[in-house]
């Protein structure tokens, strides 16, 4: 019996504690932050794996960039850092889902 008083009253203070307008929807909105922004730097993507510019490639990829985006004559960051051998630039944009132009086109993309 004392357990139940003591329940009781612990649900009647927690009750209590909660705003009416929460009380009625039982449940406690929970604030989310917001997604940081990043902006994209200004030099293109292509450009920063072309000069083998790692920092810059995570910049692009931090701001959201299309890893797969196709520059004019249809190659890829991917394509960029094979190219130039930057092995860390091409684990970096395979491992973000980066591929070459010809994977590319063999997806009918």
């Amino acid at each position: 019996m004392k357990h139940l008083l003591l329940t009781t009253i612990a649900a009647v203070l927690v009750v209590g504690c909660v705003p009416k307008e929460l009380q009625k929807t039982k449940a406690i909105p929970i604030q989310q932050a917001e997604p940081p922004t990043v902006e994209a730097p200004d030099i293109l993507i292509h450009e920063a794996a072309m000069q083998k510019n790692l920092d810059v490639v995570k910049q692009h990829i931090a701001a959201g960039a299309d890893v797969n985006a196709k520059d004019v004559n249809g190659y890829t960051p991917l394509d960029w850092a094979i190219f130039n051998k930057d092995t860390k630039t091409v684990d970096l944009l395979r491992r973000h889902g980066g591929k070459t132009g010809e994977e590319l086109k063999a997806e009918g993309k």
